[in-house]
């Protein structure tokens, strides 16, 4: 288990700095009325990139530590609000509601992204999205950073103590 445990950590910060340059580079594009659609394309691959690693991260600590991943249509949707859960006994909740709203948005651009074929972006609505995720990164960044320590005493702790 401990080794599984290890394994999860490394993944998860894998992912970690995934998502962290994903955030470095929305940083760095201009986005308003007047930004082309090459720079659009690029902050909605950056977004899309950016949730996917965060998604990640909710898949792999949905299967090592709750046990399975929600299934059905809306799987998505479900995992969201599971890792805004604490689940007494198995695992503090993973994101706070604050952050769930806001990977909320997201995700629902997300799934736009991957079915608008011949849709132009908005680069205002680009903005919003971006402007909204580096506003709740810094929440992320601490929420990440207390699984990574949950993860570690779950890891550090006597086989007993660990059920």
């Amino acid at each position: 288990m401990n080794a599984a445990l290890q394994r999860l950590r490394a993944e998860i910060r894998f992912d970690r700095a995934a998502f962290e340059a994903r955030l470095s580079e929305l940083q760095a594009i201009k986005l308003d009325a007047a930004t082309d659609a090459a720079h659009c394309a690029q902050a909605a691959v950056a977004l899309h990139h950016a949730y996917s690693a965060i998604e990640s991260i909710m898949q792999r600590t949905a299967r090592a530590i709750d046990g399975d991943l929600p299934s059905g249509a809306e799987w998505h949707q479900s995992l969201l609000h599971a890792m805004g859960l604490d689940i007494e006994g198995i695992r503090p909740a993973v994101l706070s509601r604050e952050s769930v709203a806001a990977l909320r948005e997201l995700l629902a651009f997300r799934h736009f992204f991957r079915h608008a074929y011949a849709v132009e972006f908005d680069p205002e609505r680009l903005a919003s999205l971006r402007g909204g995720l580096l506003d709740a990164a810094p929440r992320l960044a601490h929420e990440l950073t207390a699984l990574d320590t949950f993860l570690g005493e779950v890891a550090a702790a006597p086989i007993g103590d660990r059920e």
